[in-house]
């Protein structure tokens, strides 16, 4: 992914609306860019922080902050792989039954 389409994908990312591609992609550029990283930081803080104001009106405190954002999603990512290969895995293991025992 490029800057511009990291940049483009802030908001969805914040809103946990980027597709399992989309979000790899964006992680692996965030590690790698110092920019769109800081740029991420202030975007996450400022957003997140109108949001807060507007429904919370001032009266709990934020809930995760922009390192953890990213650190739950390298996670969601990882139990995202797990839970595919145990669904081939399981597959595999089912169709070798189904030769075994035909």
């Amino acid at each position: 992914m490029t800057c511009k389409e990291v940049q483009s994908r802030y908001i969805p990312f914040i809103d946990d609306k980027l597709s399992k591609k989309e979000l790899q992609g964006f992680l692996k550029h965030i590690h790698s860019c110092d920019k769109c990283k800081e740029e991420y930081d202030i975007y996450y803080t400022m957003i997140t922080g109108m949001r807060y104001l507007e429904e919370d009106n001032g009266k709990s405190e934020f809930k995760v902050d922009s390192e953890e954002k990213l650190k739950f999603a390298e996670e969601y990512l990882i139990k995202y792989r797990i839970f595919f290969i145990e669904k081939v895995l399981l597959l595999v293991i089912l169709c070798l039954i189904v030769i075994l025992f035909i």
